[in-house]
């Protein structure tokens, strides 16, 4: 959470978290692949607490994410905040996480629309991150046991994901992403490459992360 201080810091403790998973065997079942994703979750808030308590410069430090793992038929995403992961499938409508977020409370509520969203005053308060204040909510989606939003996401091949910082979602809409996706869904790098282009023209107003995986039947290949 850039806004506040040390969540660089925040950000690369979750990182160096996630970062162990590369050292462990991929488990055999989606539920196990399921527990050992949500087990980095509560890794990453429990270090940031402890580092955030070994430095008052740190204090109240935060980050928010969105993580996976991707196999060649699968992929399992957990998120806490507003980074989102989108899922795009050839004649399906896009698969979209949806924010820990004051807004997205009050869209669900029928406060207010989509358009209001941008130039919402709340637009970048969260309710959800891994760190911050000792009142902060804690909160990983999707459930296991979620019907509503399924944590296993089977994708095939022609399939697209992104996985981002608000600094993109928060530019850039679904329908330009969907756009861009059709066009340089093939190359992540281009797409990659392309989306942060689109951020920064819309205003760049905030750290733009953005990570593009693509199913191409016989492999998957990625850029970030």
């Amino acid at each position: 959470m850039g806004g506040h201080r040390g969540g660089e810091v925040a950000a690369k403790i979750a990182v160096d978290t996630f970062g162990e998973l590369l050292k462990t065997p991929l488990p055999e079942t989606s539920q196990e692949r399921y527990k050992l994703l949500l087990k980095c979750f509560y890794d990453a808030d429990e270090a940031i607490q402890e580092a955030a308590c070994e430095n008052f410069k740190l204090f109240g430090m935060g980050t928010t994410i969105i993580a996976a793992i991707v196999s060649p038929t699968e992929c399992i995403h957990l998120y806490a905040g507003d980074c989102r992961l989108y899922h795009f499938a050839k004649g399906d409508k896009p698969y979209i996480t949806a924010d820990h977020s004051v807004v997205q409370v009050l869209l669900e509520l029928g406060r207010i629309t989509e358009e209001d969203i941008p130039t919402h005053p709340m637009r970048s308060v969260v309710n959800s991150c891994l760190g911050g204040k000792e009142n902060s909510h804690f909160s990983v989606d999707p459930k296991w046991d979620s019907e509503e939003l399924p944590v296993v996401r089977k994708w095939s091949a022609g399939d697209v994901l992104l996985l981002c910082s608000d600094g993109l979602n928060g530019e850039v809409s679904k329908q330009q992403l969907e756009c861009l996706v059709q066009e340089f869904g093939d190359s992540p790098e281009k797409l990659t490459e392309e989306c942060v282009n689109k951020a920064l023209e819309h205003g760049g107003g905030d750290n733009i992360t953005v990570i593009a995986i693509a199913n191409l039947g016989k492999k998957s290949i990625y850029k970030s």
